[in-house]
């Protein structure tokens, strides 16, 4: 982990994480101690299963008479820790998973827990895949099909690059079954700026500027270029963790075949297998490297 050298000067004692409304002092960051992994996901539901998840498979806790402990302090990002794993929302969108980056990595940093590894597992919008395969990202565009996330400190724009860790990304994949019951595939995905117009929607209550030919054609360049499913967060994550020095991936189950349709047609029980599909990656690399 690479971090900025001021926070050294500060310490620990009497630091806040604005974000998880957390004044830091020993008792917190012990809290925090030993973390190897975290697993963010967008919603709080989808953090606290994967947790109940966690500590019935690797700790025989019966996940109906166990409730995580959120170890926040506020309703946008919460934290639930089993073992070596913290399960944690991150919100919605590149603004929210950066500043969730930012606050739990002083807390990796203060912590001692400086070789921790973070995967997002999440859900998107499929190309040419059917809904509930599972993409391991291997490079994450921007909506303008260039590999890149750019910020505008004192207004002058800095690129950052996009790719996520290939070490890290090779350790998933090898701890996965020869066979499953879905598609798990390495590709490229895209970060867009919005679930409607950013992902070239046609059901958004603002009329599309583009035509199904044009947009045809987008998805066309997006298949030349590997990239299998759409959504909003890989780029801010990418991004973060190359600056930071930090193994990052991403592991998401998409919902729905955007070649075919915008609509989510999905019924509840197969968006909760779809979930599942993306959870049973992340549990087979805890189990393969002993994380837990």
């Amino acid at each position: 982990m690479k971090i900025n050298p001021n926070l050294a000067k500060i310490g620990l004692n009497g630091f806040y994480i604005k974000a998880f409304k957390l004044l830091l002092n020993q008792n917190i960051i012990q809290q925090y101690s030993g973390i190897k992994l975290v697993c963010m996901q967008g919603s709080i539901d989808r953090a606290r299963i994967l947790a109940q998840k966690l500590a019935a498979q690797f700790l025989q806790i019966n996940p109906n008479n166990f409730i995580p402990v959120n170890l926040t302090e506020n309703d946008d990002f919460h934290c639930y820790r089993v073992g070596q794993v913290l399960c944690a929302s991150h919100g919605m969108g590149n603004p929210s998973i950066i500043t969730f980056l930012d606050a739990i990595s002083k807390i990796m940093y203060f912590a001692g827990n400086l070789d921790v590894e973070y995967v997002r597992i999440g859900t998107s919008g499929g190309i040419n895949v059917n809904p509930g395969s599972v993409i391991l990202t291997q490079k994450s565009y921007m909506p303008n099909l260039i590999p890149e996330f750019k910020l505008y400190p004192l207004g002058k724009e800095v690129i950052y690059p996009t790719h996520m860790n290939e070490e890290l990304n090779q350790k998933i994949i090898n701890s996965q079954p020869k066979t499953t019951d879905f598609l798990f595939s390495i590709g490229n995905t895209i970060a867009a700026d919005d679930f409607y117009r950013g992902q070239v929607r046609y059901d958004g209550i603002i009329k599309p500027q583009f035509s199904l030919d044009e947009r045809r054609d987008y998805f066309n360049k997006m298949n030349q270029l590997n990239i299998l499913n759409f959504e909003m967060e890989s780029t801010g994550l990418a991004a973060f963790c190359n600056r930071a020095n930090i193994p990052a991936t991403m592991i998401a189950t998409t919902i729905v075949d955007r070649m075919k349709t915008d609509s989510i047609t999905a019924t509840t029980e197969e968006l909760i297998k779809f979930s599942d599909n993306a959870q049973s990656i992340i549990i087979n690399y805890i189990k393969k490297y002993k994380i837990l």
